[in-house]
């Protein structure tokens, strides 16, 4: 699994990255990759892959978001979105480290929560869909940097106390790739049972 920062570019994230191959096609990333950047968040109605929110005519907007458009080749459904909860789980963790001392995130299922330091509401702090193409699983992960006009509560790593936003996104990717590899490794040294 490779990583690759775009640091300093700011991208809108309208669902139409997350396809096969982007990474490769893009940016030049060939095989297992997480791409990530900093930039606004409006999916498009024809890149939704989530036929619930698709449904419901749901809104995923954000001014401005860190994102993360991880492909794994080979995947199923099921383990595409295991994957995703490895992400999240990765994530989740990454982030107690860089938040302020009195506020606090959360990991539920796909999701993380955030309760900023001076209110007692919990804000949604990330967007998250897991999706398979012909070759390959599909995860993008969007946290909130700030949260003007977002269409649900929701808070941001700025409200958490993130001070060192690029800092986070480096560990964060760093710590999930660290567990996919350790994954291949645990997996490959034990026999099977009879």
């Amino acid at each position: 699994m490779k990583g690759k920062y775009l640091k300093g570019k700011n991208i809108e994230y309208d669902g139409s990255q997350l396809r096969p191959l982007w990474a490769f096609t893009q940016h030049d990333i060939h095989g297992d990759s997480v791409v990530f950047f900093r930039g606004p968040c409006n999916v498009k109605e024809e890149y939704m892959v989530d036929l619930a929110d698709k449904k419901a005519g749901a809104s995923i907007y954000s001014p401005d978001m860190l994102h993360f458009i991880v492909e794994y080749f080979g995947l199923s459904m099921k383990e595409a979105v295991l994957v995703q909860r490895l992400l999240v789980t990765s994530f989740t963790e990454t982030l107690v480290e860089f938040i302020s001392d009195d506020a606090a995130v959360e990991r539920e299922f796909d999701n993380i929560y955030g309760y900023p330091p001076t209110e007692e509401r919990r804000g949604k702090l990330s967007v998250s869909v897991a999706t398979v193409s012909p070759v390959s699983g599909l995860i993008h992960l969007g946290l909130n940097i700030k949260t003007e006009g977002t269409p649900a509560v929701t808070t941001g790593l700025e409200e958490l106390g993130v001070e060192q936003i690029d800092g986070f996104a480096v560990e964060a990717v760093k710590r999930f790739i660290k567990e996919l590899k350790k994954l291949d490794e645990d997996a490959s040294k034990v026999r099977p049972a009879y």
